[in-house]
């Protein structure tokens, strides 16, 4: 399979799950597929993001090679914002690297202050955030902070995943 066709062919969850079935486990496609969603290439970023997040969530060791990658295009205010997107979903569940942790907390702190960012992107940033906090307790009472101050104006994505984090926060 020509992933980069497939990516470009059509935009559905049924191609993205074509893609994300034939890549399956197997190190050597997932590495084709990194290959395309790190090009920069903002349609196939676009694209391949979504199988990258689906696969992750199947396999999660599969991410473990391109975390350093992954943390960089977090930083990238000027990559696609599915891949900003994606790659916080996928971190909602994928192991994370104890050495990356402080610097994700910071970058998902920035994203849930960021007003410009996706809605879903803000929203992923606050599970991220609090699953690095988590047992925390000085990190979990700033995200208790972050999360109440947008409460209030937030959208309904932002304002539940900002209950369910504050519950969580309330039980540590």
């Amino acid at each position: 399979m020509d992933l980069k066709a497939e990516i470009l062919g059509e935009h559905s969850r049924r191609q993205m799950l074509k893609v994300a079935d034939f890549v399956g486990s197997n190190e050597e496609r997932f590495a084709e597929l990194m290959r395309l969603f790190l090009s920069g290439e903002y349609r196939v970023v676009q694209r391949s993001a979504w199988a990258v997040a689906k696969i992750v969530e199947r396999e999660p060791k599969l991410i473990a090679p391109y975390f350093s990658r992954l943390v960089v295009l977090l930083e990238d205010g000027t990559a696609h914002p599915a891949a900003h997107r994606n790659i916080l979903r996928l971190l909602q569940t994928a192991p994370i690297p104890a050495k990356y942790e402080g610097r994700l907390y910071d970058i998902c702190l920035s994203k849930i202050d960021d007003p410009a960012a996706a809605t879903a992107v803000r929203a992923f940033a606050i599970e991220v955030a609090a699953r690095i906090a988590n047992g925390e307790p000085d990190l979990l009472a700033e995200i208790r902070l972050v999360t109440t101050r947008h409460l209030k104006d937030a959208k309904a994505a932002i304002r539940s995943k900002a209950r369910n984090v504050l519950k969580i926060v309330e039980e540590n």
